[in-house]
């Protein structure tokens, strides 16, 4: 076996026989998951599936390896962030998802296509009109790419013009790479006080008053900061869903930069995840930010994919 304490919380596959050493043509079996126990005194291996997990007797295997984070697909892991922020108010034409929530955040107030609307294209873009027009709102795809390219060709042929968009990023927890930092300790709650919200700065603007009915509309969401003096010096929001979290609102006081708080907060951050359960951590930067990006990826994230948001031409 093939296996070693610091695979556990990583993806494996472990072959075991199924049939005892006397059998004339033993028989096998892969079992493919993530490993969550390697017990030299137990003499097993535990294996959480997507059925369950499974107890595998040391004595059984005859193969093992760690293998590749499986692959979440652009639109599934889109589903899944739309889980962590959220629009107040929301509708579906067949497979598209329509948010709104004042205008605040372009994911909050655009339509996620996560699927086919069930009408004609242009049928379905005369409700997404309306739609926003009920609300004053200008009509806004978020196309995750490259899973959108058919639709963002289909939106430019009528009109749509790109706005701007981000890069997503994702990493397994157990694989980061997060230095120790001697730092004042990251604190979560479950609200934001107004001192988080006075440190928050959506786009370089101070929040609407919208902003912390969208910051609080998920499940159990953490909001997460380093203080000095009482005061947040980093902060951060949280979010975790089918074992992601999401790592949303970071912002470093500009008196407090180049101190180590981002990644300090990140850690901070995945920890109280992973003992909700999370095991895969995604969040976004703009691409114009080399500096955020190349710091990411110093960290062990990687490029998922973009997504760009659609409006119509002025």
């Amino acid at each position: 076996m093939s296996l070693h304490p610091t695979d556990v919380g990583h993806r494996v596959v472990v072959r075991r026989v199924l049939t005892g050493p006397d059998a004339e043509r033993p028989q096998f079996s892969d079992v493919l998951g993530e490993l969550i126990e390697l017990s030299a005194e137990r003499q097993r291996v535990v294996v959480r599936t997507p059925t369950g997990e499974v107890v595998i007797s040391v004595a059984e295997i005859v193969a093992a390896k760690r293998i590749p984070p499986r692959r979440v697909k652009d639109l599934e892991l889109e589903r899944i962030a739309a889980l962590g922020w959220r629009g107040l108010d929301t509708d579906q034409i067949g497979g598209w998802h329509l948010r709104a929530a004042g205008g605040w955040t372009g994911r909050a107030n655009s339509v996620l296509p996560l699927g086919d609307p069930g009408v004609s294209l242009d049928d379905a873009l005369a409700q997404v009109k309306a739609w926003y027009a009920e609300r004053g709102l200008p009509p806004l795809f978020q196309l995750p790419l490259p899973a959108g390219s058919r639709l963002k060709q289909a939106l430019e042929d009528r009109g749509w013009r790109d706005q701007r968009g981000a890069l997503v990023l994702t990493a397994e927890i157990a694989a980061l790479r997060l230095p120790a930092r001697d730092l004042p300790p990251v604190t979560i709650t479950g609200e934001p006080d107004p001192d988080w919200l006075a440190t928050y700065h959506y786009r370089g603007s101070a929040l609407p008053d919208v902003a912390l009915a969208v910051l609080t509309n998920a499940d159990a969401p953490g909001f997460a900061a380093v203080r000095s003096d009482g005061r947040p010096i980093a902060i951060c929001r949280l979010t975790v869903d089918e074992g992601w979290v999401g790592v949303t609102a970071v912002e470093v006081d500009p008196a407090h930069r180049r101190r180590g708080l981002a990644t300090h907060l990140l850690a901070g951050a995945v920890d109280w995840a992973a003992g909700k359960g999370a095991r895969h951590v995604y969040l976004q930067t703009e691409p114009e930010n080399t500096v955020a990006r190349a710091m990411y990826e110093k960290l062990g994230f990687e490029l998922h994919h973009v997504y760009r948001y659609y409006g119509l031409a002025a």
